[in-house]
């Protein structure tokens, strides 16, 4: 934004108005000079009592561009930490990556001493060689029990089967059809009841008037007496045959069944009860290989892990550690860590941000999305562009009880030169306010009622006016009342 041009000086003023007065003494009348010589007196006369100051300027209207000052320090978007993986154990550190080396995705960053594991492994691998041998025995057993109780079983099975195809033809055909016939005798005696009864129900109202004998009401009486009769005793031979005749058959047969299958059962038993001895005996040879199969696994994944490569590219940074002496220093070769413990830290360097705090009164300005200007200290002649990302919404207070909130701004560019922690200077633009009435902002003063400023008359007198201010930048803060752009204000002095 240039500089605002200062006023125009009473002196030179008064000096134009002077030389104007010769040019035209002559042409005019000696009246019309004097009344001319008057007005330039009353200026003249302010002039020699208070001349304006060189300091002095005017309100303008201007465009401002306010932002927000910003330090802080650069920190990777993402950071990835590698270590020691098998927990509970300490390993010893054969070879580490040099701290400060970009790595890619599959470099090597740390090689642990292998030894402890590799003894777990052969350990193993000798006790699955031993435990094939016993399993391979007892799957042999099984099959061999399993031959044998085939075969003594096959001959008693032909004679329990045709008792059970007896067995099976009195449940499932002689008794069925038995008591299907008894069930259609007693649906019949049902119908010949239901008949007599509709009869006589049909009788009834005539018998009174004489329409129909008294002979015949009682024959149609008998009829009915004798259809329940015949219905009682259906469904007592009904009842009997599915609860008596046909189940005694069926037990009889069942027992006679029994018998036969009763040397089968228990041959079949005994040879169910040494099978299951024998499977269990090959469950437990497998179960034992599978183990030591899984030892030789686990001990493979915890020699493979070793080795530990990069998952993402980054910054190789060694951890720290307190040695002996209870001094803090970076981790190296020849330490010896526990499982779980970060060695090296790859911060990802191609997605940079910085992490600052902004005051509380500015942080209405804000606002995620912002266009940010980010300059390093390491490195002032680059122009670097971001963008706010994220207002953090909890405040801190500081040691002189000014609160603050936590802001990151994302980095546009990236730079193999960039290192986290590196002092960061941004200015986050606000905006853009335009035709706005402006002025220095070391014009703005401030008392007890508030801000104003000292407005400079035609005769160059400063008064105090009391303003209503607005947004401001590094040089011009806006003036929303109290002034019009034109008026002159006083920067310096009273």
């Amino acid at each position: 934004m240039r500089d605002v041009e200062a006023a125009p000086t009473v002196r030179s003023v008064l000096a134009e108005g002077a030389r104007w007065l010769f040019r035209n003494a002559r042409k005019r009348k000696l009246a019309v000079a004097a009344i001319a010589g008057a007005m330039l007196l009353v200026p003249l006369v302010g002039w020699i009592f208070s001349e304006r100051r060189a300091g002095d300027v005017a309100a303008r209207r201007l465009t401002l561009t306010p932002s927000v000052a910003l330090a802080g320090t650069l920190s990777p978007t993402r950071s990835d930490s590698y270590g020691a993986a098998v927990p509970g154990v300490e390993v010893k550190i054969l070879w580490l990556i040099e701290e400060g080396i970009l790595v890619a995705p599959g470099d090597k960053l740390i090689q642990f001493d292998p030894a402890p594991f590799q003894r777990e492994l052969d350990t193993a691998r000798a006790r699955a060689q031993e435990l094939g041998g016993e399993a391979d025995q007892s799957r042999l057993a099984v099959q061999a029990l399993g031959l044998k109780e085939t075969a003594d079983l096959e001959e008693k099975k032909s004679a329990a089967e045709r008792s059970e195809r007896e067995l099976s033809t009195l449940v499932n055909t002689t008794a069925p059809l038995t008591a299907q016939e008894s069930a259609n005798d007693v649906e019949m005696r049902e119908r010949f009841l239901q008949e007599a009864q509709s009869k006589l129900d049909g009788l009834e109202p005539f018998v009174g008037q004489g329409y129909v004998s008294q002979e015949e009401y009682r024959t149609a009486v008998t009829r009915r007496d004798q259809a329940a009769a015949d219905l009682r005793l259906a469904r007592a031979r009904y009842s009997a045959l599915v609860r008596e005749t046909n189940p005694d058959l069926i037990r009889r047969k069942s027992e006679e069944t029994q018998s036969i299958r009763q040397n089968l059962s228990l041959q079949a038993q005994r040879g169910q009860v040494e099978r299951a001895q024998a499977e269990a005996s090959a469950r437990v040879s497998q179960a034992r290989l599978n183990e030591a199969n899984r030892q030789i696994a686990e001990a493979e994944r915890k020699i493979a892990a070793c080795i530990v490569v990069a998952r993402a590219p980054g910054l190789a940074v060694h951890s720290e550690v307190f040695d002996k002496g209870g001094e803090r220093r970076k981790i190296r070769i020849g330490d010896a860590v526990w499982g779980g413990t970060t060695v090296v830290t790859l911060p990802d360097l191609s997605h940079m941000q910085v992490e600052g705090r902004v005051p509380e009164s500015e942080i209405h300005l804000l606002a995620p999305g912002q266009k940010v200007r980010v300059q390093l200290d390491a490195f002032p002649s680059l122009e670097l562009t971001g963008m706010l990302k994220a207002i953090g919404s909890v405040g801190a207070s500081e040691k002189n009880e000014s609160r603050t909130f936590p802001v990151a701004v994302a980095v546009d560019q990236t730079d193999p030169r960039f290192r986290p922690g590196m002092i960061a200077r941004c200015s986050v633009l606000c905006g853009k306010l335009e035709n706005v009435v402006a002025v220095p902002i070391e014009a703005v003063r401030s008392d007890d009622r508030g801000p104003y400023l000292l407005v400079v008359s035609v005769l160059g007198h400063p008064a105090r006016r009391a303003v209503k201010l607005g947004t401001s930048t590094s040089r011009y803060v806006e003036v929303r009342e109290g002034l019009k752009a034109g008026e002159v204000v006083r920067v310096t002095g009273e």
